[in-house]
């Protein structure tokens, strides 16, 4: 009897014990199989807009009807930004505003559009001398510690160009073409020259003519002089302007109230890159967790503006560092983005962010001189979730 009574009771374990392995083996999820989130694609632009001397900006940065201010080194961000055409206008008070036209294009992966804009100050007031000729000087600006890249234009207007009593004249240097046809309207471009500088004339009345040519008197290194070509808008079209050399001085005859320039043959070349992204955290990896693990966001450092490798160590050079730094931008600083994730990791799932940045290497070559610099440009950011098989998995 008792025999029988211990054979039932292992019979009954044996069943017990089946019973719950099965009963384990049904509640315990297949974490090999677990489904990874999928990453929401975030887009944003970013930028730095700063003086012509390359520092940083208090300035108002408008985006279709929405502005920001920037924070104290001129960086600006706009985050959230959905696929399409922007137009983004920078201003601050002293300072000639600009505008440009970003795209964000939809690629599968997160964007952020670089925008590195540099302000210069705003023309110049000459008033008009009652009896005689009026002199001036204005001198054009320089990224810091590039003083001999300077161009400084001696103004004269003589009293025979018989301009409205009480009016003045407003002389605005201009260093990019786009500035230029900014001023000017003008509905073709120049010549493909490098432009050393250029200066726009223009007179507070807005009915006046000039009666006499007004003389710009650009100070320029005698080698460069010998290299100038002079234009001007007429009629939204540029022609050549007339003008004279004089040694180390090229002499413009403005008998328009227009937009001048001084081209220089000087050649500019480039060649893209993309350098990797440092983020704070790169991995999230819940794979053999224990509960679910939240993802608010990557932070990574990235770079804006322009690192000029060369010095000025002629004053030829040293207009080359202009005319690059006017193309790419003054200065560089770094900047930290953030890059929404928002989702959250079940057991047996990771998350991996990568990014890079482009990187754009310019070179402006004239009269057998040289000058280098590294422009840093739009961001991309990649999200890739996975579970143990590695199977599935997202890209973001």
């Amino acid at each position: 009897m008792k025999r029988l009574a211990k054979l039932g009771m292992f019979t009954f374990l044996g069943v017990a014990l089946a019973t719950s392995f099965i009963g384990c083996s049904d509640d315990d999820p297949d974490y090999s199989n677990v489904t990874p989130p999928t990453v929401a694609v975030s887009h944003s632009i970013s930028g730095r807009v700063t003086s012509m001397d390359g520092n940083g900006l208090s300035a108002t940065v408008s985006m279709n009807g929405t502005s920001t201010q920037t924070h104290a080194d001129g960086t600006f961000v706009f985050e959230d930004v959905a696929t399409g055409s922007y137009t983004l206008t920078a201003s601050a008070t002293g300072k000639q505003t600009k505008e440009t036209t970003v795209t964000v294009t939809e690629s599968g992966n997160g964007a952020n559009v670089v925008w590195n804009v540099s302000l210069p100050n705003e023309g110049t007031t000459i008033e008009i001398a009652a009896n005689g000729d009026t002199e001036a000087n204005v001198t054009s600006e320089t990224i810091e510690g590039n003083d001999e890249g300077a161009v400084t234009v001696a103004v004269t207007v003589p009293e025979t160009a018989e301009l409205p009593a009480g009016s003045s004249i407003v002389v605005t240097p201009l260093y990019t073409l786009e500035e230029a046809e900014a001023n000017t309207r003008a509905t073709t471009r120049a010549t493909e020259s490098v432009m050393l500088i250029g200066t726009n004339v223009a007179c507070t009345d807005a009915n006046a003519t000039l009666s006499s040519p007004i003389e710009l008197a650009y100070d320029v290194d005698s080698e460069v002089a010998q290299s100038i070509t002079a234009q001007k808008y007429v009629d939204g079209q540029w022609v050549d302007a007339e003008y004279t050399v004089e040694g180390g001085q090229v002499i413009v005859f403005a008998d328009q109230f227009t937009s001048y320039t001084l081209l220089f043959g000087a050649e500019v070349t480039s060649s893209s890159t993309t350098t990797p992204l440092a983020f704070e955290q790169d991995l999230w990896d819940n794979l053999y967790g224990s509960a679910e693990m939240t993802v608010g966001s990557a932070s990574f450092t990235y770079h804006i503006g322009t690192e000029i490798t060369s010095s000025g160590t002629s004053k030829i050079t040293a207009y080359l560092i202009e005319i690059l730094a006017r193309i790419a931008g003054a200065g560089v600083t770094t900047a930290t983005g953030s890059y929404p994730i928002n989702v959250t990791l079940p057991v047996g799932t990771a998350l991996h962010v990568t990014g890079t940045q482009q990187v754009t290497t310019l070179t402006v070559s004239a009269l057998n001189r040289s000058v280098s610099g590294r422009q840093y440009g739009d961001i991309a950011v990649v999200t890739t979730s996975y579970n143990r098989t590695h199977n599935g998995g997202t890209n973001g």
